[in-house]
């Protein structure tokens, strides 16, 4: 059986359909590997500067912290590789310990470029997508990206229902007697529902957009907890996220 089956494919190799994976599979492959890549440099970076500040400390005590406004600036990485003990004790200081500030200095520095270059990376393969999703307030690259890697081709998705609930943003109903109730759910995408929790998030702070704060504060003033008031702009965002997606069209709110 297997082997008539064989003999009529390759009998009709000529007239079989080619296979062939859509662009958008393969530019969204692409920019999910690079968004994975980045996320294990800032993980690493977080390790090295706890780290980092473990052999400051031990080097300047608590001196160091007074030195820079952010311990891990440019400014301040050059000022520590070049002086990883203070002036007036650099002698009593072990050789073992400056090498140790060094090397941690120059991996932090190596890091900062490489997630300088995998950004230029994911903004060029943005770009090939032909997607507006960059022009929503709060979604940078970093958050485009995974929004582009998690749901691949948006027409796998018949409704911004189906999106929602992929993306874990549709409420389960929770009904006890007389009482109705909805809950969040933890199925669905969880990298995806990050991300749009983190574009919701900079939509309401303070530099964000006035459009979801004005809609924030008014799910709050309806009687919902901040919590739920949040739930809800994440969903609204999903609609906004499909719709942009569709038509390939930028943000462009009017009232």
């Amino acid at each position: 059986m297997r082997k008539g089956v064989a003999r009529v494919l390759i009998q009709r190799i000529d007239s079989l359909p080619d296979y062939s994976i859509s662009k958008e599979n393969d530019l969204s492959k692409e920019i999910k590997e690079l968004a994975l890549d980045r996320e294990f440099l800032v993980k690493e970076r977080t390790r090295i500067k706890n780290q980092l500040h473990r052999l400051l400390h031990t080097a300047y005590n608590s001196e160091y912290r007074n030195k820079f406004k952010d311990p891990f600036s440019l400014k301040a990485l050059r000022y520590w590789k070049a002086h990883p003990a203070p002036r007036s004790n650099n002698a009593a200081l072990s050789s073992v310990l400056k090498n140790q500030i060094k090397r941690k200095v120059k991996r932090l520095q190596n890091i900062r470029e490489e997630v300088k270059e995998i950004e230029q990376e994911l903004d060029a393969l943005i770009e090939q997508t032909e997607q507006k999703l960059k022009t929503l307030n709060g979604s940078g690259t970093v958050l485009t990206s995974q929004v582009l890697a998690e749901i691949k081709n948006i027409e796998r998705f018949r409704s911004p229902d189906a999106l929602a609930k992929y993306a874990g943003l549709a409420p389960r109903e929770r009904s006890s007697g007389k009482t109705m109730r909805h809950v969040k759910t933890k199925s669905g995408n969880r990298r995806l529902n990050m991300a749009i929790h983190r574009i919701a998030l900079s939509q309401i702070s303070k530099s964000g957009n006035g459009e979801a704060k004005a809609y924030f504060q008014r799910k709050v003033s309806e009687g919902k907890t901040k919590a739920q008031a949040l739930c809800c702009l994440k969903r609204r965002l999903v609609d906004i996220i499909f719709m942009m997606l569709k038509h390939k069209q930028p943000y462009n709110y009017t009232r």
